[in-house]
């Protein structure tokens, strides 16, 4: 007999999938993120970790996300220890387009739900602290798909460091080529303190808590959207 837990589990994960996907909402998908929730895609660089940036990157992706509907949903559940359950979601995703065929993608998603502490009456029991995403499809090869993503990153870096001062898009660079501190310093001509209080101005900005939350910020900018 299944445990109250594993229910649990695979009908919270059932209605993530199809809210998302087939019925096109966000909200129960965002009530359920953890704090410290951490999103993985199909891409080299498709990371996001918090709640906020989750969201973020999450929103950005749902405005591209093409009508579909889904088959064959599978949900495979393993728990991790008492506070953990996993979930594997292996489903058919297609995108019907008028006078053609109908274009067919699988879906496989990991996901893995933390019980919450200190439930409130409006909360799920549960909480979701990880989702990789990956995809199979026959419509693009990977040949295509480098070139789309190359033509992808080349716009992007057109306005990858708007809202930036010259200088400012130099540090930034500078923080992403894993340059120390001293040798920023020494190239600018500035003491030590001086580049880490732009830092700090350029992380209260960004809303983040260090150099390498910044360049992970910018590499997504770059090679997500």
């Amino acid at each position: 007999m299944r445990s109250t837990s594993e229910n649990q589990i695979k009908f919270i994960s059932k209605k993530l999938v199809r809210s998302f996907f087939i019925e096109r909402k966000l909200d129960f998908l965002f009530s359920l993120l953890a704090p410290d929730a951490y999103y993985l895609g199909a891409g080299k660089n498709m990371q996001a970790e918090g709640k906020k940036k989750v969201e973020f990157f999450i929103s950005k992706a749902y405005n591209n996300l093409l009508p579909c509907f889904m088959t064959q949903d599978k949900y495979t559940t393993k728990r991790i220890g008492w506070d953990h359950w996993l979930c594997e979601v292996v489903c058919d995703l297609q995108v019907p387009e008028e006078g053609k065929d109908n274009e067919q993608e699988c879906l496989h998603e990991t996901l893995l739900f933390r019980r919450r502490k200190n439930v409130k009456a409006d909360q799920n029991g549960w909480e979701l602290v990880y989702i990789h995403n990956s995809f199979t499809t026959k419509r693009i090869s990977p040949e295509e798909m480098l070139a789309i993503q190359q033509a992808n990153r080349t716009r992007r870096n057109t306005h990858l460091y708007d809202g930036l001062t010259e200088r400012e898009k130099k540090l930034v660079q500078m923080l992403r080529s894993e340059m120390q501190i001293r040798d920023i310093a020494a190239g600018f001509g500035l003491a030590e303190i001086t580049i880490k209080k732009a830092l700090a101005k350029l992380y209260h900005k960004y809303n983040v808590k260090n150099r390498s939350r910044l360049c992970a910020y910018f590499d997504a900018q770059e090679n997500n959207f």
